[in-house]
């Protein structure tokens, strides 16, 4: 694990290598309970990466089956507010046109966007066995209902008579609030979870993985990609400055003394 994380530190800095591909898994695997610690309520555990907006919603007048993704849909335990989260390992790779499809959707709302997915399903061109799983996610967070028979249509080899089922499902969604979260390495307000923050999360947690990861959450936090590594440090090894990071997995990282021997 440690080669992992050494690997993904140093080709950070080249050109076409895309980090966000590669560490979501990680950021994942802490997710609810780092939003949790944001918002200061309790977050369903199943958290859907990838989701779906249909595009009609953030291009008006659109009357395809495509549509855009947003990296991560969490909801609320009790199901009245929902997070559209985007993570961002470079803030530079932030734009407008994102940021306002973003903002078309959290204006959508959940309970419409989910309508949305089921759309897609009906539709004759998506892939139905993917979209179905989506679809069981989305019922184990309460958002959908989905009928008897069409799960037993999807059990089948032929998913014949599929679409005429797919009428019978429906949205349940309450979320009667919709927020958008960006996960990028700093800043603050309501809207971004620094990496700082996150971080702090991810060192709950004493295993070596965890400890490990919560490195390089402090790199990419203070060393922006395509900048060289901070003086001192191995690029692959890590043998000075941040070796403290494992040392003291209490470091601040607002804290220059935390980054020196």
């Amino acid at each position: 694990i440690y080669t992992l994380f050494d690997r993904m530190d140093d080709w950070r800095h080249l050109p076409k290598y895309q980090l966000e591909r590669r560490a979501d898994l990680f950021f994942s695997l802490y997710l609810a309970e780092a939003i949790e610690a944001k918002v200061g309520f309790l977050i369903n555990p199943q958290i859907v990466p990838e989701f779906p907006v249909k595009m009609c919603f953030v291009k008006p007048g659109d009357t395809s089956s495509q549509s855009i993704n947003i990296d991560y849909l969490a909801v609320s335990q009790s199901g009245d507010t929902a997070i559209l989260v985007e993570l961002k390992t470079d803030e530079k790779s932030r734009n407008l046109v994102q940021d306002e499809a973003l903002l078309a959707a959290h204006r959508v709302g959940v309970p419409t966007l989910v309508c949305g997915v089921v759309d897609i399903f009906r539709s004759p061109s998506c892939d139905k066995r993917k979209y179905f799983y989506l679809l069981e996610y989305l019922e184990i967070l309460g958002l959908v209902q989905l009928p008897a028979d069409l799960k037993e249509i999807m059990s089948r080899p032929r998913l014949q008579g599929v679409t005429k089922v797919s009428q019978q499902i429906i949205v349940t969604a309450k979320a009667s609030e919709t927020r958008i979260l960006y996960v990028q390495p700093t800043g603050g307000g309501p809207t971004i979870l620094s990496f700082e923050d996150f971080r702090t999360v991810v060192l709950k947690h004493g295993d070596p993985s965890s400890l490990r990861f919560a490195i390089s959450l402090a790199e990419w936090a203070h060393t922006k990609a395509g900048k060289r590594q901070m003086p001192g440090i191995d690029p692959v090894n890590k043998t000075d400055k941040f070796r403290n990071l494992v040392q003291r997995p209490d470091a601040i990282l607002g804290d220059p003394n935390d980054l020196v021997d």
